[in-house]
């Protein structure tokens, strides 16, 4: 292409491109504000006199109750009825650490009841692990040793005796 046509070519672009915006300014229906001078004040007088109200008062409360019904305290599904072993697990399991006490009644119950599950060395674990979680460590290394007993091989018991009886040493410092 020659230079005359690149010039050429650069001023139609330029047109073009002022025609657009031209179009889009037109196009713009915004109402334009109005100049100061014919706008209206924005704060009225304020009347001397106050004005009645434009709606009805509300009506007047009725009178106190002296003694309000009875709520009844609402209580548990399950709160006579004995958990079965799913249930005992499952609870101690949401409890985890957050009620100790609880956690240590329910344990204790599941393995009153349960003494021949296979869940039962996990309810002894729990009552082991809620004893220590209370700061009961005396009574919990009992409880271990008479576990550790009971359930040799047990992963729960290995648990037990590795965190309460016999736990590792404190690792040497780090050499120089």
């Amino acid at each position: 292409m020659s230079k005359p046509a690149i010039v050429l070519m650069g001023a139609l672009g330029v047109v073009a491109l002022a025609v657009l915006l031209g179009m889009f300014a037109l196009r713009d229906k915004r109402p334009r504000p109005a100049p100061p001078e014919a706008q209206e004040p924005v704060a009225a007088a304020i009347p001397s006199q106050p004005t009645a109200p434009a709606t009805k008062p509300l009506p007047p409360l009725p009178p106190p109750l002296v003694a309000g019904p009875r709520l009844r305290k609402p209580s548990e599904p399950d709160a006579g009825k004995r958990l079965d072993e799913t249930s005992l697990m499952a609870k101690l399991h949401d409890l985890a650490a957050s009620d100790p006490p609880l956690s240590l009644q329910l344990a204790r119950e599941a393995v009153a009841r349960f003494p021949d599950s296979p869940n039962a060395p996990e309810f002894e674990w729990n009552v082991v692990k809620a004893l220590a979680n209370m700061q009961n460590f005396k009574e919990a290394e009992e409880e271990a040793r008479g576990m550790v007993k009971k359930y040799p091989g047990n992963d729960f018991a290995a648990d037990v005796d590795r965190h309460l009886l016999h736990h590792p040493p404190n690792p040497p410092p780090n050499p120089p």
